[in-house]
């Protein structure tokens, strides 16, 4: 970030206030009891005001300018980091104070959660200061590291100088990522090398079976050592190994939940776990924000594909819009024909719900990860309400239902478990014949 001055104002001391008060009762207590004594002792404290005065930083144009470092990079929820401040003065400065009041989901590092992070320091003129105040990132997202404040006084402490608020540049939290060693399993593949093995025969490592030779048949698979054996050419057949087109839909319709934590939190933390996960299989991952707002990112492979879609979901937020939103406004290159479809959402914007309906009507795999609200509801309080609870629960499996008759895997999740046990789950229920939703 290039360096910006702060924006500074002068301030008078307590020191100073003291100061005056016993230099203006010593002279006036003098002059009207006329003693001399009384002038003479506040003498030096008049001497120190005509100084300080004229010597103070308030009478020199001085300049403080910030620049914040990269080291503000990133940082995983319930990291800790360091915001790296330089600062740098153009007159000497006798002693600096600054402190950094950390942002929304940020605190500091110790002390109550209100707390600022102080640094004091001494400032030579035209050299650079490198300032660090440790905080802990509490949520993920993309919250400003924080407001910035100083306070600067010279040698003899008279007048000083204090800035406005000056904001800082923002911090990029990761969330928490879980490792996944079982995904869910994409029903179609692509032609293209990857870690899949497909169920067809061809070039690959994985054994499939050992076969008679047919005409057209490669001649390097031939096993000569089962064909010395049996006195005829068999071959080695083999397995290839595919990769798969993936698509995270994150329903940003609605979220249920508080500042802390939320559906939205937890589509989040659950559709970066996946998107590692399958981009370390060398499958080609995609992120669709499905709400107010459409937001994606086409399907791609790599360590930087990762950072992109990390990035996009910290971006994600509710946007409360009356639009329409069809799978007609998402554009064509975010959803390949042949890919998996992993959708997160709580179920409850008719426009996602009719959005699922719709995918699985155009021929896509859909597999569906409910993130359950019940978890961050309030208990129901009297008879009427624990009824309209029950009848939003039938019609809510009603929906599941209706999903389960088009082949759609559902499984449910709502962030208090490790997210490894849905998605074993839903692997499990795709791999039986007939079942494709857990009730």
């Amino acid at each position: 970030m290039p360096e910006a001055p702060l924006k500074l104002r002068a301030r008078t001391t307590v020191k100073l206030r003291v100061y005056l008060l016993l230099a203006a009762a010593g002279m006036l207590g003098g002059l009207v009891l006329a003693r001399p004594a009384l002038v003479a002792l506040a003498a030096p404290f008049a001497v120190y005001l005509a100084i300080g005065v004229r010597t103070g930083l308030a009478g020199s144009s001085v300049q403080v300018t910030v620049e914040s470092r990269r080291s503000l990079g990133r940082v995983r929820e319930g990291g800790m980091v360091e915001v790296e401040v330089a600062v740098t003065a153009s007159h000497d400065i006798a002693w600096a104070e600054f402190a950094l009041y950390p942002g929304p989901g940020l605190r500091a590092a110790s002390g109550p959660r209100s707390q600022a992070v102080h640094v004091g320091v001494r400032l030579r003129a035209g050299r650079p200061r490198v300032l660090r105040f440790p905080v802990r990132a509490e949520r993920w997202g993309a919250p400003r590291a924080g407001v910035l404040r100083a306070r600067l006084r010279d040698r003899m402490g008279a007048i000083g100088l204090e800035s406005r608020p000056h904001e800082l540049p923002r911090l990029a939290v990761m969330p928490q990522v879980e490792t996944l060693r079982e995904l869910i399993e994409p029903t179609r593949l692509r032609a293209t090398v990857g870690s899949r093995v497909a169920r067809g025969r061809g070039e690959g490592i994985e054994f499939a079976e050992v076969r008679t030779f047919q005409p057209g048949d490669p001649v390097r698979r031939i096993n000569w050592r089962v064909s010395a054996q049996r006195g005829a050419l068999h071959i080695s057949d083999r397995h290839p190994e595919l990769s798969a087109d993936v698509v995270l839909l994150l329903d940003t319709f609605s979220d249920v939940g508080d500042a802390t934590e939320s559906t939205l939190a937890v589509a989040v933390r659950a559709a970066a776990a996946l998107a590692a996960g399958y981009l370390e299989r060398r499958d080609r991952v995609g992120m669709i924000g499905f709400g107010g707002v459409l937001t994606g990112i086409g399907p791609g492979l790599g360590t930087a594909q990762l950072e992109r879609i990390v990035g996009g979901l910290l971006a994600s937020e509710v946007e409360h819009s009356y639009a329409t939103r069809t799978v007609a406004t998402i554009p064509p290159r975010l959803l390949p024909p042949r890919a998996l479809i992993v959708a997160l959402t709580p179920l409850l914007d008719g426009r996602t719900v009719g959005a699922l309906f719709d995918l699985r009507a155009r021929g896509f795999d859909l597999a569906i990860l409910e993130l359950s609200p019940e978890r961050f509801l309030p208990p129901p309080e009297g008879a009427e309400r624990a009824l309209a609870l029950r009848l939003w629960r039938l019609r809510r499996d009603g929906l599941r239902d209706r999903l389960r008759s088009l082949g759609v895997t559902i499984v449910p999740y709502d962030g208090t478990m490790p997210l490894r046990l849905p998605v074993l789950t839903a692997a499990r229920v795709r791999r039986r014949p007939g079942r494709a939703v857990l009730r």
